[in-house]
């Protein structure tokens, strides 16, 4: 098998293998059905280490392109279109927050999703950065910006991505935004014009209704399960052509609140669908850089980069005070982009921008994150155990694969208002999965949302403990 690897790249042997196979695959190179070389065989033929071969094929298999089964290898997985898409050549999912959070007594542990470690925040290097970029800065620079964002951070943002999510981009692509909300909002005005409905995960993260029907479109659920939005439940292209769809909102590398990640086969039936339906994609790269087990999936911007448009944001990577996210475009939306946020608020913050290319290009910012995904798969598998140790049979656990939050099934529990209430009253503060439910809810009922990024070891056992303390006392699952 013919695949060279650079030893003096940039990108690691493992992520040169992964990037290799997937194009050959993509390009029709390797058919469905077809058995690729043991991981020893291929490791030896290549000279490298087996490990680097099973890195490979493990992030491949779990982003769909490949199937391994008992007895018969490892094969190319069946539905994968011979295809590249649109041309050739990523923030957790919008939350509206209250405008000030209120203080909790104290005893209480929050397992609210989607608030990374802000103890570990690189205050310091930050607070360098930013100083010594505003101390050099000239005075034209402290005019009014572009609405489409300092051109140094649009520049370090296409690099970052093309370097961490395999995006590539030109600058001119990468619009600045005061924060991902405010970019699903403006893609929201852009497209009222185009059409009424936007079909969307079900379920998704409540603010999203918000967003989008305070700009007059109609949302409506698409069902999820454990690998993402069931495309087999999309309306027909001409359905969804008549109803007016202006475009379908997904979280492909870790829905949300649900964690799948949304097979290669799915994301072709995506893309087909947003071409023949004449909508758009918007991909929310939700938690898309803290993938905990392999390396980070890829993008449906890198299949079809003129039918999506990606959001991210640096809200979970640094810190939600930081009002800064991006948005990746199709070049036919970037002139209406420009008058939209320019009309929205002007620009955002140029001083926090040039702090962020500065930090961006100095590599702080990936180191940050590399500092980070080790400290959340440590907090992960404290609360995987946790939850085992105490619960036992009584707890599913599903979703923890990717991200800031894990997903628990509770056998006999029914999390509605007054077992909510009781929560509450108990000392946990939590989100169940059903509240974020579009139309499906009843599918979820039983199933608690636990965020732990932010949360130390001895918060979470705590909070393990009360939640125990609660739902035993009420008889709803068994205390041992």
């Amino acid at each position: 098998m013919w695949l060279p690897l650079d030893v003096d790249g940039p990108l690691s042997l493992g992520r040169q293998l992964y990037e290799r196979l997937k194009q050959m695959i993509l390009d029709g190179e390797l058919a469905a059905g077809a058995r690729l070389p043991s991981s020893r065989a291929l490791a030896v033929e290549l000279g490298v280490s087996r490990n680097t071969v099973l890195d490979a094929y493990d992030q491949l298999s779990a982003e769909g392109y490949l199937e391994t089964r008992h007895g018969s290898g490892t094969r190319v997985a069946a539905g994968i279109v011979s295809e590249r898409g649109e041309g050739g050549a990523n923030r957790a999912p919008f939350v509206i927050a209250p405008a000030a959070v209120p203080e909790r007594p104290s005893g209480v542990v929050s397992f609210r999703s989607g608030i990374p470690a802000l103890d570990v925040f690189p205050r310091e290097e930050w607070a360098r950065t930013y100083q010594r970029v505003c101390a050099a800065l000239p005075d034209d620079a402290l005019r009014y910006s572009a609405p489409a964002g300092v051109w140094a951070l649009r520049e370090a943002i296409a690099g970052y991505l093309r370097r961490t999510r395999g995006i590539r981009c030109h600058a001119e692509r990468v619009m600045i935004t005061s924060g991902a909300t405010q970019g699903l909002r403006i893609m929201s005005r852009l497209l009222q014009r185009s059409g009424g409905v936007v079909l969307a995960e079900d379920p998704a993260h409540a603010g999203l209704r918000e967003v989008l029907e305070v700009t007059g479109l109609r949302v409506e659920g698409v069902p999820v399960d454990d690998r993402g939005m069931d495309t087999g439940m999309l309306p027909s292209a001409e359905e969804a052509r008549r109803a007016g769809v202006a475009f379908v909102y997904v979280t492909p590398s870790h829905q949300y609140p649900l964690g799948g990640i949304l097979p290669v086969q799915r994301r072709q039936a995506l893309v087909r669908f947003a071409r023949e339906a004449e909508c758009l994609i918007v991909e929310d790269d939700y938690d898309g850089e803290f993938r905990h087990e392999g390396s980070p999936v890829g993008t449906l911007h890198e299949l079809a980069p003129e039918s999506v448009v990606y959001l991210g944001s640096f809200s979970k990577v640094l810190a939600p005070a930081l009002r800064l996210g991006f948005a990746i475009l199709p070049a036919r939306l970037l002139a209406a982009w420009h008058r939209e946020k320019l009309y929205s608020d002007v620009h955002t913050d140029a001083l926090s921008q040039h702090a962020l290319a500065s930090f961006i290009g100095s590599g702080a910012l990936e180191r940050h994150i590399w500092r980070m995904k080790k400290l959340y798969r440590r907090r992960r598998a404290f609360l995987v155990k946790s939850l085992m140790r105490h619960f036992g049979d009584a707890v599913g656990i599903r979703g923890h694969a990717t991200g800031l939050h894990l997903v628990a099934a509770f056998t006999g529990v029914r999390f509605d208002d007054k077992v909510m209430s009781e929560l509450a009253r108990g000392g946990v503060e939590a989100t169940p999965v059903h509240a974020y439910a579009l139309q499906h809810g009843d599918d979820h009922v039983n199933e608690l949302i636990l965020g732990y990024a932010h949360l130390s070891e001895e918060a979470m056992e705590q909070g393990v403990r009360l939640l125990k303390q609660v739902l035993g006392n009420a008889g709803r699952v068994p205390v041992g």
